[in-house]
């Protein structure tokens, strides 16, 4: 503030004025200056020499300042800057709405034939709404897109929902009747199941020792209902195709069985997955279930699958002796054997002849064989007893026991007489007490007299005779009978 008031000092109060004077002078100048330019027409860019009048009083009131330079571009230039900022503000505002309306809108891809998965993963990018519907299609993989309700290339409001109609794959209960596969090779078979889309049939490759390589070997449906012409999409099969023969490399070395037990040389097959056959032999000097023998020497190379046999002892064999040699008491109690003694009548063999038995003689039966036999000897010729003073009522059990169950075929007939024995007793045969064929039928007369007294059974007399003694004793004192 001091300083402020030291200019107004008596020296420089006039210079002070003056300056003041300059500057409203100097902005009159420049405002009339501005009001000509505005009314003057426009006329094209002229170039004026640069030029500077400096007029000045001694006391620099005389009110002439510098000369200002004129630009006739002026006005053409604002108005220039003018209409760019009017067009950068225009286009800034085109661009937000673009930028606006991309950010809101989504640009619809083409989806046809693309995996349900793909146009899942871009409606999510989008956040765009998905209704997906399915339908069969045998042109158009399972799960992949049959059609689209937006085409490529239009744009689609984020939040809205787009319709997809994707593939279930061939429709499953459509019926495809099997081919022939026997007169197809396995290349055909695999072109005809990837043309009908079976995906559920199947080729197997095996091998088989029988069928040559390539060629077809059976069909199996799962279904055994199914037929080959009712065969549908959804039914389980397999067509097998043989591999030919297969062949192993003889790299196992096979070991010394000789102190080796039935039970481990099994295992070492299994292992090794060699056909083994196991024989039951009979030995005096190996002891049961060790090794007799083996069909491929130890330390010998054999592949997989290759058959070998091994002998095992069963301990020492029970040889069947020839039974027509032994009589029916020796033959019944053989050692070792179970025997059973049959006789049968014989027209040709005495009696005690041996006629057959059921395991042939000099057999060696072994471990868990099955020793029991049957020898059958003879009774030599048919005898037939006297048969009178039977009942008629016991002839069929006679003659099958004493005849028909050894093999003779003989038979009675029965004949009806007056007679005085009871009715139903043997009276007369027409033969008896005589060798006969073995097809034999004798006649048997039977009494038919209901009036004749009834005799006496000789069986009833025995039993009253022993049950008198028996009841007398019963009538003794009690004490009697125990010192009895």
């Amino acid at each position: 503030m001091s300083d402020f008031l030291s200019k107004f000092n008596k020296d420089n109060y006039k210079d002070t004025l003056e300056e003041q004077d300059n500057n409203k002078s100097e902005k009159a100048e420049d405002a009339a200056l501005e009001n000509k330019e505005d009314t003057e027409p426009k006329t094209e860019k002229q170039y004026i020499p640069e030029t500077k009048n400096y007029s000045l009083t001694s006391n620099h009131l005389s009110g002439v300042g510098e000369e200002v330079e004129f630009d006739p571009t002026y006005q053409k230039k604002k108005r220039r800057k003018l209409i760019l900022i009017i067009a950068g503000a225009t286009l800034a505002l085109v661009l937000s709405f673009i930028t606006y309306y991309h950010v809101v809108h989504a640009e619809v891809e083409d989806f046809t034939g693309k995996p349900v998965s793909e146009a899942r993963a871009w409606a999510k990018e989008n956040d765009v709404e998905i209704e997906l519907t399915q339908e069969y299609n045998s042109d158009i993989e399972a799960n992949r897109i049959i059609s689209q309700n937006i085409d490529e290339g239009k744009n689609i409001r984020k939040g809205k929902t787009i319709t997809f109609v994707s593939s279930l794959g061939p429709d499953p209960e459509e019926v495809i009747p099997l081919p022939d596969f026997s007169k197809m090779s396995k290349r055909d078979a695999d072109t005809w199941i990837e043309e009908q889309q079976a995906d559920n049939l199947k080729l197997v490759s095996e091998y088989s020792d029988k069928v040559e390589s390539g060629s077809f070997i059976k069909l199996v449906i799962k279904d055994s209902e199914v037929e080959e012409e009712t065969y549908r999409r959804k039914d389980s099969a397999a067509v097998y195709y043989s591999k030919g023969k297969e062949v192993f490399e003889k790299n196992i070395s096979v070991p010394d069985f000789s102190e080796s037990t039935k039970e481990e040389v099994q295992q070492w097959a299994d292992t090794n997955e060699i056909a083994l056959t196991l024989k039951d032999k009979d030995s005096n000097t190996v002891e049961v279930g060790k090794v007799i023998s083996q069909s491929v020497k130890a330390e010998e190379k054999i592949a997989k699958k290759d058959k070998m046999t091994v002998e095992v002892s069963v301990g020492k064999a029970i040889v069947v002796p020839n039974f027509g040699e032994l009589s029916m008491e020796e033959a019944a109690n053989y050692p070792g054997l179970t025997v059973t003694i049959k006789e049968r009548f014989h027209s040709k063999l005495a009696y005690g002849k041996l006629i057959a038995q059921t395991i042939e003689a000099g057999t060696k039966l072994i471990g868990e064989d099955d020793s029991t036999i049957t020898a059958t000897y003879s009774v030599g010729r048919p005898y037939l007893a006297d048969y009178r003073g039977v009942l008629e009522g016991d002839l069929p059990k006679l003659f099958y026991d004493d005849y028909q169950s050894k093999g003779a075929d003989i038979d009675y007939i029965v004949k009806y007489v007056n007679a005085t024995e009871v009715k139903g007793t043997v009276v007369s045969m027409s033969k008896f007490n005589a060798f006969v064929p073995m097809d034999y039928t004798v006649e048997v007369r039977v009494s038919n007299n209901t009036s004749a007294p009834s005799t006496s059974n000789p069986l009833e007399d025995v039993e009253e005779e022993v049950q008198q003694p028996i009841e007398e004793e019963l009538d003794q004192p009690i004490e009697e009978n125990i010192e009895k």
